[in-house]
């Protein structure tokens, strides 16, 4: 399945909705314009195409037609065919990435007290897809409905809330279409095995003892769903262990080093600058007081 990845902050912002059923005959018009249409067909089939690629969405499929593309009915529907469609603007451009190319467990920045810029993630959703079950998807696209035909200054927070919940299912059906694959497996048990092992030295030969495969073989498997070695995802694991002792606790730097498997405490000082940006000194000192 292709999905469109758009970058977040901003989430996408609600422009309209709207529910109809198309007679056989009917057929969309062309166009070219900067917002995002997407469309859920649930009964019969549409066809659309996009810069002259051709989509026949059938029962249960849906298409997002993206800003600044032209868009046409190639062929006029055969039989009544029922459409939710929704249009929404995002700033930057989609990228269109592979489901199972999604690297879902990557590990990923946390905003921290001292920030005053929103880390960039991402979102997915489906570019086209078919044979979807829409059953959860129709009571969030029936409250956009009904709050979009009599809006008011109270709804208008609530209906771009229903926008982010249809965009989070739409993630979820994505997400849910994966086969755990061996790889994924495989990093799962390493991730277990070194959050057990955070206190004790690094061995690649316990982990290839634990896991029964090869390290490099490991390696190359967590890297893929967290973008991480094992010695590199270690390092994570402490500091943010460190980090949460050196606010919790009153112990020492080099205490708190011992205690998350860096005794060597000018070693740690470099893993946790290079991760946090601050010494262990200064990250506690700015936390102090802190809720």
């Amino acid at each position: 399945m292709d999905c469109l990845q758009l970058l977040i902050p901003p989430i996408p912002q609600f422009m309209t909705i709207g529910h109809t059923v198309w007679e056989p005959g009917d057929s969309h018009f062309e166009r070219t314009f900067q917002v995002y249409d997407m469309l859920i067909v649930a009964k019969g089939t549409m066809y659309m195409a996009e810069d002259g690629v051709e989509y026949a969405i059938k029962t249960g499929g849906m298409l997002v037609l993206e800003a600044g593309r032209t868009h046409v009915g190639y062929r006029p529907c055969e039989e009544d065919t029922e459409i939710y469609w929704l249009h929404f603007v995002h700033k930057g451009p989609a990228i269109t990435v592979k489901a199972d190319d999604i690297p879902w467990f990557s590990i990923r920045r946390k905003d921290t007290d001292t920030d005053t810029e929103p880390t960039a993630h991402y979102m997915f959703i489906p570019k086209f897809a078919e044979g979807l079950d829409l059953l959860p998807l129709i009571p969030t696209l029936q409250a956009m409905l009904d709050l979009h035909r009599s809006l008011q200054l109270f709804g208008a927070l609530q209906l771009h809330s229903y926008l982010a919940r249809l965009f989070t299912q739409l993630q979820s059906i994505v997400a849910a279409g994966q086969q755990p694959s061996k790889s994924l497996e495989i990093s799962r048990e390493a991730e277990k095995f070194l959050r057990r092992s955070i206190e004790q030295p690094f061995s690649s030969g316990a982990l290839e003892a634990a896991l029964s495969y090869h390290f490099d073989y490991i390696t190359r498997c967590l890297k893929k769903h967290t973008g991480m070695s094992p010695m590199k995802y270690l390092h994570y694991l402490r500091v943010e262990e460190a980090k949460k002792l050196l606010v919790q606790t009153r112990d020492s730097v080099p205490v708190i080093a011992g205690k998350v498997g860096i005794p060597d405490y000018n070693y740690f000082i470099r893993v946790f600058r290079k991760q946090t940006g601050q010494a262990p000194g200064a990250y506690r000192r700015e936390r102090q007081g802190f809720v």
